[in-house]
């Protein structure tokens, strides 16, 4: 039970793997995963915002 590595073990050391990724010099990664991020939600607001009338 404990000494095969199912499909879930490997997708958590995955994300092990990238949440260490800015420690290990990665951050272009996690800079561009903000500005995409930041791009949505501007992008979210705009659509639910209502227009101004003028």
């Amino acid at each position: 039970m404990y000494n095969n590595a199912p499909m879930g073990s490997l997708a958590a050391g995955a994300g092990g793997a990238a949440a260490s990724a800015p420690f290990v010099g990665l951050q272009a990664v996690w800079i561009g995963l903000a500005t995409f991020t930041l791009v949505s939600a501007c992008l979210a607001l705009k659509r639910i915002l209502p227009k101004r009338s003028s």
